[in-house]
């Protein structure tokens, strides 16, 4: 494929000479990346790393950002051999924000129709905003899931860091599902828990997501993007976060969680967000950064072509009698690796939809128990 060559002029592609000694590690990612790359000729490539120092809009003020930093940790993580993997370099921020916005969603837009998924080191986390924008421009439903630790809702008169997430569900509200995980009830006040609901916002906090935690993976495989706050990470971890918090996702659960998003066939678009340059000490929470990007990576490599990529017909059907309910439900199993499916029956002039469930849910509803997830999209859907 031949990448539009107007994506070159929005790009840096210069790296700092502490990377370039590696480029000779054999085996890692820093000898495997394509780097200094001319963007006009043919590049044969599935994932696409960028870097946006984008903070003018961080809520409260802008903060250093530098993606290098993690890059420096990135490049010494093992490679994957079934993956062409190009760094693409740095976005060229604009004169303002809304230039730097522009060039985002031109970006994914660009790399998402051309089959290449960008993978985004942040910058402010109201970088979700446009690359949601550039995925709308290329479908007419979007999914995304947020890991945060608290509601990215205040009410602002302009878009920032901590409003983006209100703004931009209220602006869509028909054409974007949003799944913030991993969120701390005590960041999060009621009258916010009650907004979600106006706004067609799913909630997971961190107490259930603890209790399984493979319980995310069929909300994160419905997911068409993941924008990943460094501050949904405990301090200890995370100390150079711009939000801290002595709480949060332990490493072992975020790296989990990231996996969970690359092995999912519909996610396109992978972003972290919330990293500042000058704080300390930055080298554990670049490197944690680093090996979250990693986890990602390594799940988009261990994709199972699972629905929507391959056909319904080749799964397990089963029917399932809802107590109470005028219909059956109908769920799909790919007994190849045990996932499930369930299909939302067509209600009050609906079209029917088929969305990722996990085996408890499956279980639940054949001893007529409704799980919160599927309860929630049964409201979502039917009502």
């Amino acid at each position: 494929m031949i990448l539009n060559s107007d994506i070159a002029q929005y790009l840096d592609t210069r790296r700092p000479d502490n990377l370039k000694q590696f480029s000779s590690l054999e085996g890692f990612l820093g000898c495997q990346l394509y780097s200094e790359i001319d963007l006009q000729k043919s590049v044969d490539v599935q994932v696409a790393i960028i870097g946006i120092d984008e903070t003018r809009n961080a809520y409260p003020m802008p903060y250093a950002a530098k993606a290098d930093n993690v890059r420096y940790w990135l490049y010494q993580l093992a490679a994957f051999s079934n993956l062409k993997i190009a760094d693409f370099g740095n976005l060229i921020l604009g004169n303002n924000v809304a230039d730097t916005y522009s060039a985002v969603s031109y970006l994914t837009e660009s790399l998402v129709k051309s089959g290449i998924i960008p993978i985004y080191i942040g910058g402010s986390h109201d970088l979700t905003l446009p690359i949601v924008e550039g995925l709308l421009s290329v479908q007419n439903q979007v999914e995304i899931g947020i890991m945060d630790s608290s509601f990215d809702i205040l009410k602002s008169e302009s878009v920032n860091s901590r409003s983006f997430v209100g703004a931009m569900a209220q602006k869509y509200k028909s054409r974007l599902t949003t799944n913030i995980i991993g969120y701390q009830s005590y960041l999060v006040s009621s009258a916010q828990q009650d907004y979600l609901n106006d706004i067609n916002i799913d909630g997971y906090r961190i107490g259930l997501l603890r209790q399984n935690i493979n319980e995310m993976e069929p909300v994160l495989r419905d997911c068409d993007m993941i924008s990943f706050d460094a501050g949904c990470v405990r301090q200890t971890d995370m100390p150079a976060s711009q939000l801290l918090s002595p709480n949060g996702l332990y490493t072992e659960e975020a790296c989990q969680l990231a996996t969970f998003a690359g092995l999912s066939d519909k996610s396109e678009v992978f972003g972290t967000f919330g990293l500042v340059s000058k704080n300390t000490p930055l080298e554990v929470s670049a490197n944690l950064t680093a090996q979250i990007i990693w986890h990602y990576i390594y799940g988009v490599s261990q994709r199972k072509n699972d629905y929507p990529k391959c056909n319904l017909d080749g799964y397990k059907k089963i029917f399932v009698k809802l107590n109470n309910t005028e219909f059956d439900l109908v769920f799909y199993q790919n007994l190849e690796n045990e996932r499930f499916w369930i299909e939302i029956p067509d209600v009050k002039g609906k079209e029917k939809t088929i969305i990722s469930c996990s085996k408890s849910d499956y279980t639940q509803l054949v001893n007529n128990k409704i799980s919160d997830r599927i309860n929630r999209i049964l409201r979502r859907h039917c009502l």
